[in-house]
């Protein structure tokens, strides 16, 4: 099952573009630091190294996500042997991962979810492990991926908390009376220490970007909606399996030894729907509640000459994820693509306060990318060469500004600047400013820094997100201030 996982990706990977937030890794892997306004710093560092082991291409940057999405199918399956599954449980364990959309897509793209689901699955197999009797040192296993999973995503953090609760809230409370958990702890701090130091120096900006990010971009989900897109994102047919999973661990007699991992699930999800947050966050957890779920749906046929049942779960489940999947892989063509989602009466489930794109809000921001550095391009070369010399090229967010950094070298565009996230931490071109083109600014806004505001071109893509279509490329001359001046209002942290 992870073999077809990674082949499955390698296979169609490529289809579109580069998605939004990869052209701003790419970018974080130009600045290495211990951390990043919007993300820790391990992102940064592996999209440097593969940039330099494998080149830039689309393939070779979403090559580590496929494999990262093969080891947490096989791990799947892992998990389910350790619960006391055999072969049908493993299986099943595996091909609900391998169908479930949110997987699907969160292997496909370059960004900190693959990576997340691998640790989490990698953390919840130590603690199984852990729980079923295995030496104590595992526990520093525990840590030292803890540890690395945070400098990816501050996410584990959650998962940590939940194990907290889970383990207090059972027997396994035992093991907080050795020294074991707390060794994993201090391994784990030791190895975020230096992204808390960046924290520190630059004022905790991650903070101030989630308090943004509340306020102004996550669309609010209400619980009950939080529940429901669960059953989407993790296809609504495995969902009798992760809900069985769920019962077995909290209710089983076989189940007993994990009742720690039903709790974290609990909590964890009470976490979530109470503060509003993305349906995925929560995505992560389900590798042990479809590895439970197999070993109750192996147990609950044993014997009973219910093999055609075991086959047609299976079955059915493939054939699922085979209608669900062009939803998330990029296999059709844009137009087939809308007519399919209309014909199967699947509306794109939107995790930000914009308008409806036409297809999904991920594919979407794969379009229109290299049309508008194009056109930036055009206003630039068209600048007289004194005034090329000292333009500045201004992106509202980091999705233009990256593209920019991406695209515009084989256009002779200098880097792009911005006051959105990392990028104002980057700072503007000290010799550059005297002219600007910006993209996604209005001129009202741009007349407030410019004396002689041109609207010279606009975006034009019907496929990208609303807000990314029709925007202005503006050329702002005569200064009133300089960037240095007026640098610190332009920052953005959302």
């Amino acid at each position: 099952m992870g073999a077809a996982t990674l082949v499955l990706h390698l296979l169609t990977n490529t289809g579109y573009n580069f998605f939004r937030d990869e052209f701003y890794y790419i970018a974080c892997g130009h600045h290495l630091a211990w951390g990043y306004v919007d993300h820790p710093p391990l992102i940064g560092l592996v999209a440097a190294g593969v940039q330099a082991a494998l080149g830039e291409s689309l393939f070779a940057l979403r090559l580590l996500p496929a494999l990262a999405g093969a080891v947490t199918v096989a791990l799947c399956g892992v998990l389910a042997g350790e619960l006391g599954a055999r072969r049908f449980g493993q299986a099943l364990s595996c091909v609900c991962a391998l169908v479930a959309p949110v997987y699907l897509e969160g292997f496909t793209l370059f960004t900190m979810n693959a990576f997340d689901f691998l640790f989490w699955t990698l953390l919840v197999w130590i603690l199984v492990r852990i729980l079923r009797g295995a030496d104590p040192l595992e526990w520093l296993w525990f840590g030292l991926v803890a540890g690395v999973g945070l400098l990816n995503k501050h996410s584990v953090l959650f998962l940590l908390a939940g194990v907290f609760v889970g383990l207090i809230l059972t027997r396994g409370r035992r093991h907080f009376a050795t020294p074991w958990p707390w060794a994993a702890g201090a391994i784990a701090i030791a190895i975020v220490g230096p992204h808390l130091a960046w924290q520190v120096e630059h004022g905790w900006p991650t903070l101030e970007f989630i308090r943004n990010a509340q306020a102004w971009k996550i669309a609010h989900v209400a619980p009950w909606d939080f529940l429901l897109g669960q059953f989407l994102i993790q296809h609504p047919l495995t969902a009798p399996i992760w809900i069985a999973g769920l019962a077995f661990l909290l209710f089983s007699r076989s189940g007993s030894d994990f009742r720690a991992l039903g709790w974290i699930y609990l909590a964890l999800f009470a976490l979530f729907a109470a503060t509003s947050a993305k349906l995925y966050y929560l995505s992560p957890i389900y590798p042990i509640l479809w590895a439970a779920g197999g070993v109750w749906l192996e147990e609950a046929t044993d014997g009973r000459r219910l093999d055609w049942l075991r086959a047609f779960v299976l079955v059915v489940i493939l054939a699922g994820g085979v209608v669900t999947a062009p939803v998330v892989l990029p296999v059709l063509e844009p137009e087939r693509l809308e007519s399919y989602m209309h014909a199967i009466h699947l509306k794109p489930v939107l995790m930000e306060r914009h308008r409806e794109p036409r297809l999904t809000q991920t594919f979407a921001d794969e379009f229109g990318w290299e049309d508008m550095v194009a056109k930036v391009a055009r206003a630039y070369h068209a600048l007289p060469p004194a005034e090329r010399a000292r333009c500045a090229i201004y992106a509202s967010n980091y999705g233009e500004a990256g593209a920019i950094d991406f695209y515009g070298r084989r256009h002779g565009l200098p880097h792009a600047i911005s006051g959105h996230n990392n990028y104002w931490l980057w700072g503007p071109d000290r010799a550059r400013g005297e002219v600007a083109i910006t993209v996604g600014e209005s001129e009202e806004d741009v007349g407030k820094t410019y004396r002689d505001v041109r609207v010279v071109d606009r975006t034009s893509n019907r496929w990208a997100m609303p807000y990314e279509n029709d925007v202005p490329i503006i050329v702002g001359r005569g200064p009133k201030n300089t960037l240095l001046e007026i640098w610190d209002r332009c920052k953005k942290f959302i």
